[in-house]
């Protein structure tokens, strides 16, 4: 018999939950470690829809990306996911930066959609593993280059600021990671992340990066699949479920 707690055990073992950030909060965030598991589902956020799939599916264990559980509640009323979670006994285990960081987690898993070659960490305040950078199988046009990250990251659009007309070393930050352009812009010639701001545009314009935004789901959600395959393959009595999370950004 399966439990909460061994696949726990298995995640903190490939993925330990004491590399994540002091202020996140990955870890077992709903349910009981002894319950029986059957049935896992795999997502980015445990949204509303998601958590409803969840249920008509008798999961009995949501892992997620993105915590649940960030800022201290107020209240947990009808219909909000966490009270369904609950009420129809479903665990939920979030692993967020300790994923980012891990050598198969999110930037890793961008550094192989991008063949990358010679990959390195780049030592942030951090630590190692929010920024991987490495060398393209061959030099491409800077647009080229930005419809393969449209491409290969099945991303509806990506923004760029415009600095080199050709592409080979490039780095990788999934989610949110403006705060290392300039660490990044003396090791490469593109930078891909997300959630860039105009000023930022602006700056790496100035500092001779070729800037790519390709979204924050985009850049988080191809993770999703090697992690629902990594416990696929640790639990083969184990139904494992990848429910896709719908991208909250919408484009015309």
């Amino acid at each position: 018999m399966i439990r909460v707690k061994d696949i726990y055990n298995y995640l903190n073992r490939e993925i330990p939950f004491d590399t994540q950030e002091k202020w996140d909060n990955s870890g077992l965030i709903i349910g009981n470690m002894y319950t029986e598991v059957k049935t896992v589902a795999v997502m980015l956020d445990a949204t509303v829809e998601n958590v409803e799939k969840a249920i008509k599916n008798n999961v009995d264990l949501i892992v997620t990306h993105h915590p649940i559980i960030f800022d201290p509640l107020k209240s947990v009323l009808k219909d909000d996911p966490i009270y369904n979670l609950v009420k129809q006994n479903i665990s939920l285990i979030s692993v967020h930066t300790n994923w980012d960081k891990s050598e198969k987690g999110v930037n890793a898993v961008l550094t192989k959609v991008f063949e990358l070659t010679d990959v390195k960490d780049l030592e942030t305040e951090e630590g190692k593993g929010f920024v991987k950078y490495g060398t393209l199988s061959s030099t491409e046009p800077e647009g080229v280059f930005c419809e393969l990250v449209k491409e290969r990251l099945k991303a509806p659009i990506v923004k760029y600021s415009s600095a080199h007309e050709a592409i080979r070393r490039v780095a990788v930050c999934g989610g949110a990671g403006a705060d290392y352009i300039d660490e990044v812009a003396d090791l490469v010639d593109a930078y891909v992340t997300s959630d860039i701001k105009y000023h930022q545009f602006l700056h790496a314009s100035e500092i001779g990066l070729t800037l790519i935004d390709a979204g924050h789901f985009s850049t988080e959600d191809i993770s999703m699949g090697p992690l629902s395959l990594m416990l696929a393959q640790a639990f083969p009595d184990v139904k494992v479920l990848r429910l896709r999370s719908q991208d909250p950004v919408s484009y015309k």
